[in-house]
């Protein structure tokens, strides 16, 4: 149930007045830091962002972004799975980003696969990404290519997709925009690799959990599904101080301005970045998106896994679907004890999870029954 206006007036405010304290609060650690050369966890993001800062003074958001491991050097795209690696650049309008592209190994040049646009979370790079997701694995068992684009410290100083922006949650504009148009330039190539167009998802965390979102929501003709882990509603925030609000369940979630795509949402009760209410209130406002009656209700079912003596074993879960005819075009997973991280990914990657369940695998699996133009007509042209 959503929060009436007056108290979600209020719950922004008082959301906004800590984030004005923790946003201080990280701009003296970081002066200090910058000034003693301190180590602490995430310090190199910190020397760089102290030493190069954002376009504008509100862009960084504070430390509570930083990796659990600390600094950590890019992992080799060699052993990122057994396929290709290809770097490009995208240039337009609204702007220009660099961006690789996994092809799988055993893919013909001619036959048309699958293309995930794959998103990742503030601090991180395409190939962190790649290393924690185990994206790549994936893609080279079920034959589909792989595009992880690069934010940069230029455009935010932790490398944050800036989805708490206005001007970069609307079609035509920002890295909506850019985003958009590095999937269509890579579905332009015919030499190298061939993209089925009705086959294309986009997934990511946290900063890049809230940007697939934003895609879903402009460009719903683009995507046949989509995956958000670990991130806030669309369109919730305005500015870096809402953003934080946001992110601790503060703010008003309106109705996107189309039908969203088929999604898929995982976040963890654990985690205090963002907060675990968030994932309702997505799921509340895919449902808004579509007209009354063209959704069934949702059904939920919880998963207890046996505990193993290593005690890695998978997290207690419950899973929500809802259906349009046959087909479940929106799952919603709720993982208990997980932070801020990606669930069941590997250990080679920063904000990732090794304890499952997989949401790699569990993504993908929902994205492999949706095509553009299916029978449900949610992902159509």
């Amino acid at each position: 149930m959503m929060p009436s206006p007056a108290a979600s007036k209020r719950a922004v405010k008082k959301a906004q007045r800590s984030a004005t304290k923790a946003v201080r609060a990280a701009a003296r650690t970081s002066t200090r830091a910058a000034t003693t050369a301190a180590t602490t966890t995430g310090a190199s993001s910190s020397r760089r962002a102290g030493s190069r800062p954002a376009r504008s003074s509100g862009t960084a958001l504070p430390e509570l972004w930083s990796p659990p491991g600390g600094s950590r050097s890019q992992p080799d795209p060699a052993r990122l799975g057994r396929g290709r690696w290809f770097q490009h650049r995208f240039t337009g309008v609204a702007g220009s980003r660099a961006y690789r592209v996994y092809v799988p190994a055993g893919l013909r040049r001619t036959t048309r696969a699958p293309l995930l646009l794959a998103l990742h979370g503030c601090t991180q790079t395409g190939l962190d990404f790649a290393a924690g997701t185990r994206f790549n694995d994936l893609a080279d068992t079920h034959r589909f290519i792989v595009v992880y684009p690069e934010q940069s410290a230029t455009h935010h100083a932790q490398r944050c997709w800036n989805w708490f922006r206005s001007g970069h949650q609307l079609r035509a504009a920002g890295e909506p925009a850019i985003l958009a148009g590095i999937v269509r330039q890579v579905v332009q190539e015919a030499t190298r690799w061939r993209v089925d167009p009705d086959r294309i998802y986009a997934a990511g965390i946290s900063a890049g959990g809230g940007m697939a979102l934003i895609l879903a929501a402009t460009y719903p003709e683009l995507f046949a599904a989509v995956g958000v882990h670990s991130a806030p509603p669309f369109r919730t925030a305005t500015g870096p101080a809402d953003a934080l609000a946001v992110m601790q369940g503060a703010g008003q979630a309106p109705t996107p301005p189309a039908p969203l795509p088929p999604l898929i949402v995982f976040q963890g009760t654990a985690d205090g970045t963002v907060r675990a209410g968030n994932a309702e209130r997505i799921a509340e406002q895919w449902l808004s998106s579509h007209p009354e009656g063209t959704v069934g209700k949702g059904r939920q079912t919880r998963k207890d896994p046996p505990r193993t003596s290593s005690g890695r074993g998978p997290r207690p879960h419950r899973i929500t679907r809802w259906s349009a005819g046959r087909q479940v075009v929106l799952e919603l997973w709720v993982v208990e004890g997980l932070g801020h991280a990606w669930s069941g990914g590997a250990a080679d990657g920063t904000y990732s999870d090794i304890r499952g369940p997989r949401a790699s695998t569990q993504m993908w699996r929902f994205f492999a029954r949706h095509a553009a133009g299916g029978p449900t007509g949610l992902a159509g042209r």
